[in-house]
């Protein structure tokens, strides 16, 4: 009697390649329950004072776009939409074109101006060294902006920043990694009291659970979390088919996946269950 090693194991790949294609043509863009830890992010910016400064990390590269890119793109509309105001860094050096980017893209839909409503700090290498220098003083830690290069003293925003992260209402950063939001909790958050957010890969989501609330006020895991806060800042709106950076259209987007997401795991489940069963009778058969 053939046994679960003699299944050609192109036969679950070809299964789970039409299970992914079938979903995906067929996907539907259905809204997930919210976790309280993406509701408490949302709320988090919600709560804050029109006016306030926060600061903004991109600690992510390509490699982890598809889960942190939305975060970003959405985290960067609701902050602007509230009037904060944001200053931006990187602590990874793949960074910085994807802050640009998106700052060009969405501050103009705002009215935003650049030096008072929001600054382009960039890169600044060292790792966790550097962010303890940036939360010691943000002035010394950068002397110029990374678009202008300008003394960071002549814009508006720097006006009402000091040392120990005086000025900054909360941090929040997208995390791919080393160095990330670990390393901000400790270099900063522990240091200076400020509240902190952020949004992760679904490999370092599961250190934040030990964090929440008391060190991190809020979080979004992986895709999933990124789904579910764009749901909420969504609220109301309508996707664009024809443009992809439409927030909705991300949002939708992102709903798509989901789904094909839970059909796939749901697939995997369920072989992982066959070829048990398989095993242990192919076992008592043998025995």
């Amino acid at each position: 009697m053939a046994t679960v090693t003699d299944i050609d194991r192109r036969w679950v790949f070809l299964i789970m390649g039409l299970v992914v294609l079938i979903t995906y043509i067929g996907g539907v863009a259905k809204d997930l329950p919210v976790s309280e830890y993406v509701d408490a992010y949302y709320k988090t910016i919600e709560d804050l004072p029109a006016g306030s400064v926060v600061m903004l990390s991109a600690d992510f590269d390509p490699a982890s776009a598809a889960e942190l890119l939305p975060m970003y793109q959405a985290t960067i509309h609701h902050l602007l939409r509230r009037d904060i105001r944001i200053v931006n860094v990187a602590t990874w050096p793949a960074a910085p074109p994807y802050t640009r980017r998106w700052f060009d893209q969405i501050a103009p839909q705002y009215g935003k101006v650049y030096g008072t409503d929001w600054l382009e700090l960039g890169f600044l290498p060292g790792d966790d060294v550097a962010m303890g220098q940036i939360g010691g003083s943000i002035t010394s830690a950068f002397a110029e902006d990374a678009r202008e290069n300008k003394p960071i003293t002549d814009f508006p925003l720097t006006a009402e920043l000091s040392s120990n992260m005086g000025g900054i209402v909360l941090l929040v950063s997208l995390s791919a990694g080393y160095p990330g939001i670990l390393e901000w909790i400790a270099q900063v958050g522990g240091r200076y009291d400020v509240p902190i957010l952020t949004g992760t890969t679904a490999v370092q989501t599961p250190d934040l659970y030990a964090y929440y609330p008391s060190q991190c006020s809020g979080f979004l895991g992986a895709a999933t979390g990124a789904t579910q806060y764009l749901q909420l800042v969504t609220v109301g709106e309508t996707e664009v088919p024809d443009d992809p950076d439409n927030l909705a259209t991300v949002r939708a987007s992102n709903q798509r996946r989901m789904f094909v997401q839970s059909w796939a795991h749901g697939i995997l489940i369920l072989l992982i269950i066959v070829g048990n069963v398989l095993y242990f009778r192919g076992r008592s058969q043998t025995a």
